[in-house]
């Protein structure tokens, strides 16, 4: 976490400490960074950067952090000068000014000397999605895997890619819906999802890839092949998304999981439950009565009695 104090004390941001100096990891009390009373459009993209961090701290753990951190600098690095364009609508210059910012200190030792080998360091929320993933038959399957937000697709894809419990099991990728606007313009923290956006759903439907790391743009709307497990790592955030993400675990016996803090959501899941119930009852009704009538008009109607005209 030495990368994001550093990002924090290069632009005054305020955020709360531990008594040593460190930010403290709190998975269910995000600390969430302020910008100063005098910001620039430079502030206001660190900020975002730098929350976007620490969410992945939180749900992922210090790995996953680090990783997003040198993997987004590194992919600013990479942009030229014509692709800089799409970059944050960025003026002249902001790009050279993020890099000094952002490539001192232990920051640029770690750029020059990383790797993406382990150990991985994960919290308790990823290792309890590692005991789901390792119950899978892994050389039938294929699933979707859920998250709230977008910064955390292309993260979580990568730490299942390399973690030695999932690696050698899952072929991963990623789907979040990217713009296809050559206006569009992408702050820091969206850089990783630019990757291989347009291949996720060819493979996965040709089982070249077995689990898709997705946001909510694949609930619905889109041709997927039948998976037989899906697992929500946040909560859905509303009815409509519990019943549509369930639909997608359409093949026989599959699997619908739900990631929860203790204590939190059972209620809510128990209601949404009984809510799809009557919904499913309430059309079903509907269904019959629909039928019903089709039957009825169906039915040649029979009158008594002829009418006959004399001709000419």
């Amino acid at each position: 976490m030495a990368f994001l104090l550093q990002i924090a004390r290069s632009r005054n941001f305020q955020i709360e400490l531990s008594n040593d100096g460190s930010i403290p990891y709190k998975p269910q009390s995000p600390q969430i960074v302020t910008k100063p009373l005098i910001s620039t459009p430079l502030d206001d993209h660190l900020v975002k950067f730098f929350n976007k961090s620490i969410h992945l701290y939180e749900q992922l753990g210090p790995w996953a952090a680090d990783y997003f951190i040198l993997e987004s600098i590194t992919a600013l690095e990479a942009l030229s000068d014509r692709d800089s364009d799409m970059f944050i609508g960025a003026r002249n210059g902001d790009k050279e000014s993020l890099l000094r910012i952002l490539k001192r200190g232990l920051l640029r030792t770690m750029l020059e000397t990383r790797s993406l080998e382990g150990p991985y360091p994960i919290s308790h929320k990823v290792k309890q999605l590692l005991t789901f993933l390792n119950n899978q038959d892994c050389n039938n399957c294929s699933g979707l895997l859920f998250v709230r937000q977008r910064v955390t697709v292309s993260v979580l894809c990568t730490l299942l890619s390399l973690h030695p419990d999932t690696k050698a099991r899952f072929q991963c990728a990623t789907f979040v819906g990217m713009s296809n606007s050559s206006s569009k313009k992408y702050n820091m923290s969206e850089l990783l999802d630019l990757k291989a956006q347009r291949e996720t759903l060819v493979e996965f439907r040709a089982r070249k890839k077995n689990l898709i790391v997705a946001t909510d743009v694949l609930e619905e709307g889109i041709d997927l092949a039948e998976c037989n497990f899906v697992i929500c790592f946040d909560p859905p955030p509303n009815v409509k998304s519990f019943i549509q993400r369930r639909g997608r675990a359409r093949q026989e016996k599959s699997d619908f999981a739900l990631l929860f803090a203790k204590g939190e959501g059972y209620s809510k899941i128990e209601k949404w439950k009984a809510l799809e119930a009557l919904l499913i009852e309430t059309y079903q009704n509907e269904l019959r009565q629909i039928q019903e009538a089709a039957e009825n008009e169906d039915i040649t109607e029979v009158v008594p009695g002829s009418l006959q005209t004399k001709s000419g």
